[in-house]
């Protein structure tokens, strides 16, 4: 079974979620855009797969609570735009950091769980 990966090019941090539980999930995905905002990233990018569940019965999924979080504004508040396509989001952030050349990795988000 996969794992989650962070992949960081200096601009862009890609967390694929696939194979976390969903609070796991939701709980990397606010770390990771703390963390982004903090060394100074314009952008992440968080792959939660296809949702398989009709909106209509909202099952618990990654895809459902990240969309909650995001129309209630409290995924983060460096979020500044987010984009929703297909099975990932596409966050924008609102950063005063300056950058930071080291990658961000998955250890750094899940130090201090």
């Amino acid at each position: 079974m996969p794992y989650p990966r962070v992949d960081d090019d200096g601009q862009t941090v890609t967390l694929d979620l696939h194979g976390a539980p969903v609070d796991e999930a939701v709980d990397l995905a606010r770390r990771l855009v703390r963390e982004a905002a903090r060394r100074g990233r314009s952008t992440v990018k968080i792959i939660h797969g296809e949702s398989t569940s009709s909106g209509l019965y909202q099952n618990r999924t990654i895809k459902n609570v990240l969309y909650d979080l995001l129309d209630r504004n409290v995924l983060d508040a460096a979020v500044a735009h987010a984009w929703r396509a297909g099975g990932h989001l596409l966050l924008s952030l609102d950063i005063t950091a300056a950058s930071d050349p080291r990658p961000i990795r998955l250890l750094d988000v899940t130090q201090g769980k």
